[in-house]
Formats: C-alpha cells, structure tokens, sequence
C-alpha cells in the first residue's frame, strides 16, 4: 500500500508539472537558460530542471523544420497500421501472435503500435518497441568515443570502441536472412584505445523466445572468450558512468522480463536532436548507407568552449523541441542490482527514449541520463534512419559524467557476415 500511495503521488505531481509548462510558438529556436527557466518548466524531469535554474544547461527550444514522424524507416511506418492487436505477450513478456500463441518468424517494424494507457503489460509493450525500433534501423557499424568529464576537471579521457550489431526482426531485409538460433538481436563492443585496454570485448546473444541473453566477453591478457553473467549487466562498463544496460533506444538494454515495469504518466517532454533539419546519407563505396557528422558546427561540446557557464558534458548545439511520452517506471527484480527505480520517458511517437532519471536501492536520487537523436534521409527522400549519436549519463554524487559519442560516422553495415558473431567469429575480430 505504501509503494501504491508513492506511485500515485508521483503520478499526480507529474500531471500537475506538465498542466504548468507554457508553450513556446514555432519559428526561431529560442535561448533558455537561468533567467527564464520558467518557459520550459515541466518539460524536463527535476533533475535536468535543476541544471538549467543553476546555469549548468543552457537550451536552444523551439520546433524542429520537419516532422520526425515522417523521417522513419518506411516499414516502421507500415506496421503501425499492419501490426495492430497482431502480437501479445507470454507471462514471461516473450512476444507471441495472437492468432497461434507461438512465436513469430518474423516481426516488422515495431510489434506493438496500439498501447493505451489502461492496458497492464503497456510498459512492457512500450520497451518492447523501443527495442524494435533499434532493430529496424538494420545492422550498424560505427566507431564510439566513450568521453570522461569532471565538474572540476572537464574533458578527462576517451575510450575508443568499435560497435558491430545485426537484427534478425523489425528490419525488412532481416526477413530473409538465416536465424536457426532464433536470435532477436546480436551486437559486439571492441576497444580499440587506450593501448591497454584494446581488445578488450562483449558480445551479447538476444534471443526472441523466452531465454535469457547469452553474454561472451574477450580478455586480452589470456586470450581467450569467456561466459558473462547478466547479473553484471548493472557494473559499471569499462570504467565509466554507463552501466551496460543504460544502452540501447529505450535507454535499458536488459532483459524486459528482468524489470517489474509500469506506466505511471503520460506527457510531453524536451527531446534533444542534432540539426533543425534531417541529416543526409549517402551510399558508400560498398552499397551501404551511411551519415558523416564530422562538422564541428553540429555537435559542440561546453568543455571545449572558453568563457561558457555551462557544466562541461553539455552539448551547446543540442537542439530540443516538445514530444509526446510515455512516462515508464522499472524496478529491477534482482536483489543485487545496482540501480534502484528508474523513470524512462518514451517518445510515443518514434519509440525512442529521451530521458532517464535512477535512483539507488534505498529510494534516493543517482543519476540522470538523456539522449540526442540524429534523423536522416536520403536526397530523394526514399531512404529513413534515426540514430542515437549522443547518449550522455550524468553521476549526481560523484559530480561526474561519460558520454557515448558516435558522431563522427554511422554506417547501415549491411554487409557485415553473421558468421562474425558466433564465438569463433567474435575470437577472430578480437586478435
């Protein structure tokens, strides 16, 4: 009863927060810093409300000169209609049809794009399109610089890590590609810099039944691969802020069955987005799609301008307008997790995750992450993608925060072998 009655009153004061904010009219992005926070107040969580009162985040606010709805990938577009009451879940929050109970051998798009408010499993259903929207932008290799900064410190260190992952469901193509592992997804990490942590690597197993993750990592000094436990998915990774299961579209990338989830608000919110306009890709050498976002102008960070007030693991150029959300509470089932409660705010809209607010095991404050979301589109404007570019986490308590910062380049590795991610193949890529 007593956690019911603080869930209802986060829920109320939320409603309340939200009534309050004051709209801010299209046009010319407008500046929001410490003198007139009050424009965007109950746009953000408190936490980040707090960083723009102080002067630490300072916004440029203001409607984007597209609508992002229409810059997704189009067979995400075709199953918001086709997939409607199509699929549901197992006790264990596995993904079935409706029509034979069993699974599918093949999901387009995002599986669930009907939840309402009033459904029990509409969390679950929500985290689940978060992953499906990952999944339907297609296999991806990309370079990732994990950034270290410090209030009192600034720009610390870079970790440099290779990203390779593949879907085998939400993306069109994957229809046709062999899946005897019945794998929803597969993805690698490889550190490449410093030189004493290079080679050091993760390769997760996501399956789409009802089966935990299978998690191999490779450690450089014995040279060989070995067994990860999730439980560990809640450890810092490599070092830094992150946790491994701060990652992905939804802002968690654990099991769905591992959480207790719930919808406790619905809203709108500040999501951050790279560029006013949706970025261009072009096909590369090798019949592949990528974006290049090399240009300083897009991605300014506050540590590298002199005479800012900002805190330094603020991205200036960050662009923020008003979305739609779902606002999702996870408690984590295990006893030994090392975060407590989280709130996500989802993007009802795009399946993305746009905030995320966690608290430790005994109810208290930690942490605060968010995301900034690239959308691209070819010159003929026959070709969509959304990225996650800049994922930033922010350690309240230690005055501390990392970013994964994929900016410089994301390419649709549309060419990359499933082979590589078999155990064989992730011992290979390693040496």
């Amino acid at each position: 009863m007593k956690e019911f009655r603080k869930t209802v009153m986060l829920f109320l004061g939320m409603l309340i927060v939200l009534s309050q904010a004051v709209s801010v009219s299209a046009g010319e992005l407008q500046r929001i810093d410490r003198t007139n926070w009050e424009k965007i107040k109950g746009l953000l969580p408190e936490s980040a409300l707090k960083w723009v009162k102080s002067g630490d985040m300072v916004l440029k606010y203001g409607a984007l000169d597209y609508d992002p709805n229409q810059v997704l990938p189009t067979w995400v577009m075709e199953s918001k209609k086709e997939n409607v009451g199509k699929y549901k879940l197992t006790a264990k929050k596995a993904i079935v049809e409706v029509s034979t109970g069993k699974t599918p051998k093949f999901i387009k798009g995002i599986p669930f794009p009907d939840i309402k408010m009033s459904d029990p499993e509409g969390a679950e259903k929500v985290m689940w399109n978060t992953f499906y929207m990952r999944d339907a932008n297609g296999p991806l290799k990309t370079k990732i610089d994990f950034k270290f900064m410090g209030r009192k410190t600034g720009y610390e260190r870079s970790i440099f890590v290779d990203w390779y992952s593949k879907p085998f469901d939400g993306y069109q193509e994957a229809e046709n590609w062999e899946n005897k592992d019945n794998f929803e997804s597969v993805n690698q990490v490889l550190v490449t810099s410093p030189f004493d942590m290079a080679g050091t690597a993760q390769m997760t197993w996501r399956y789409r039944v009802e089966k935990e993750d299978m998690l191999n990592g490779y450690v450089p000094a014995i040279r060989r691969v070995r067994r990860l436990t999730p439980a560990g998915r809640s450890d810092a990774m490599f070092g830094s802020d992150f946790a491994r299961d701060d990652g992905s579209y939804g802002m968690y990338d654990g099991a769905i069955s591992s959480f207790k989830w719930k919808i406790i608000g619905e809203g709108e919110v500040l999501g951050g987005f790279i560029g006013n306009k949706p970025m261009r890709v072009n096909k590369n050498k090798d019949g592949e799609w990528e974006f290049d976002l090399r240009d300083k102008e897009l991605v300014q960070w506050s540590f590298a301008k002199k005479g800012g007030s900002a805190a330094p693991w603020f991205v200036d150029s960050t662009n923020w307008t008003k979305r739609p959300v779902w606002i999702i509470e996870g408690i984590p089932k295990d006893p030994y997790y090392n975060y407590g409660r989280q709130i996500i705010y989802v993007d009802k809209e795009l399946n993305l995750g746009h905030w995320k607010v966690i608290y430790d095991r005994t109810g208290k404050y930690w942490k605060t992450a968010w995301t900034m979301w690239a959308m691209a589109q070819d010159a003929e404007k026959t070709v969509n993608w959304n990225a996650v570019l800049i994922f930033i986490l922010v350690d309240e308590r230690a005055q501390h925060a990392t970013s994964v910062d994929s900016s410089p380049k994301y390419i649709n590795g549309a060419k990359i072998d499933s082979n590589q991610f078999s155990l064989a193949g992730f011992t290979t890529l390693c040496k």
